[in-house]
């Protein structure tokens, strides 16, 4: 007998800004057109309390989970991965660099374990290398755009630049600085010698790779295979981390002088006394004001620091609101109207910016970053046999 509209789930978590809210909530919208009877659970409230009778209704057969914090409720005592039946996909979405949540989620670590020889467990990656890297049956899936109702009227702010993010939020567990040769001596579990700490510094600054596991690992002129090792992935966080804090103040300190409004935390120590560079905060300040706060702006300045095949929502939520946006060169937005793409040096940004200052086309949504679009792809791909 043919179950129609089978039953699906999105397992998530609170996010102090509703970033995993925002996301859940697209998920199920998606799993529903795509022909699933889909509910948000999440593990922080009462609606948890929901999930053992799902698992029991005959016509379940779907969960996806927002990152892997979801992955540590269990079920009879079992993890929930081990708590479905063979019929169910589980699908474990990673949203982050990958050995972030190796490192912080131990039952990621039990779980990729578990991946690899059960086929009903699948696991997503945000960023198309970060896949490649897990292992052969990860899947790659972008985030897509978080749209809102268009503006009325002329632009608030039609002469600035926007930036939507925060420095000194990294992920790392261990400590980290804005030095890369600190923070390499502090980790170094590869044991190199001063000399070589300095010249592997010196490759960071001037890499023009973007996916940051790359860029470290052909700084320290590692095979990637050697570098993702479970023995390395604490340290190896670390410089992914001072990366990041690196480049987003790299990028801000290059637009200064120009009309810039911050939207995030921490840059005081950064932007001083520049009057041309605002420091705001949304109202309210979540998520989702994003996309009705970007629509007031010239363009957004954008960057993706670990990624460089998969972006994050900003900027695919900006040019679905039919704002322009500069990001670091990447390969799932470098081909869309609107994107001017900027590698990490202060020319290629201030020039980047400058494009966005005079851009007048229209940008057309693009229609390949809708969540429904982009979870049927992923739902196929899992549902296709192995070649």
């Amino acid at each position: 007998m043919i179950r129609m509209f089978p039953k699906a789930a999105v397992l998530t978590t609170h996010h102090p800004f509703g970033g995993t809210e925002m996301l859940a909530q697209s998920l199920c919208f998606a799993l529903n057109a795509n022909g699933y009877d889909a509910q948000i659970i999440n593990i922080n409230d009462t609606s948890l309390q929901r999930l053992p009778k799902a698992l029991k209704d005959p016509d379940f057969r779907l969960i996806i989970t927002t990152g892997t914090m979801p992955l540590g409720i269990q079920v009879d005592q079992k993890p929930i991965w081990e708590a479905i039946g063979p019929q169910v996909q589980f699908i474990t979405y990673i949203l982050d660099a990958w050995p972030y949540d190796f490192v912080r989620v131990a039952q990621c670590r039990d779980y990729l374990q578990a991946w690899n020889s059960t086929p009903n467990l699948h696991v997503v990656s945000l960023e198309g290398n970060d896949a490649r890297l897990i292992g052969p049956g990860a899947h790659h899936m972008p985030t897509g755009a978080y749209p809102a109702p268009w503006r009325l009227g002329p632009k608030e702010h039609p002469d600035r630049l926007l930036i939507w993010a925060s420095a000194h939020k990294e992920l790392a567990i261990t400590a980290i600085h804005s030095d890369f040769e600190v923070t390499l001596r502090d980790n170094n579990p590869w044991g190199f010698d001063a000399s070589r700490i300095k010249r592997i510094g010196e490759a960071l600054r001037y890499t023009t790779l973007v996916h940051g596991m790359s860029a470290i690992a052909d700084a320290m002129d590692l095979p990637m295979a050697d570098l993702v090792v479970p023995e390395f992935m604490t340290a190896l966080c670390a410089m992914d981390s001072c990366l990041k804090r690196y480049r987003r103040v790299k990028v801000v300190m290059a637009l200064r002088g120009m009309p810039v409004d911050i939207y995030g935390e921490n840059w005081g120590q950064y932007v001083g006394k520049d009057r041309s560079i605002r420091l705001l905060t949304a109202n309210p300040n979540h998520n989702h004001a994003f996309s009705y706060i970007c629509q007031q702006y010239a363009g957004l300045v954008n960057f993706d620091p670990n990624f460089g095949n998969g972006t994050n929502e900003r900027a695919v939520s900006a040019l679905a609101m039919g704002i322009p946006i500069a990001n670091n060169f990447n390969i799932a937005t470098d081909h869309l109207a609107g994107c001017h793409p900027y590698h990490f040096s202060d020319e290629s940004i201030r020039f980047a910016a400058g494009k966005l200052l005079s851009h007048t086309d229209p940008v057309p949504t693009p229609q390949g970053n809708t969540w429904e679009y982009l979870l049927g792809g992923l739902l196929r791909r899992i549902a296709a046999p192995a070649s």
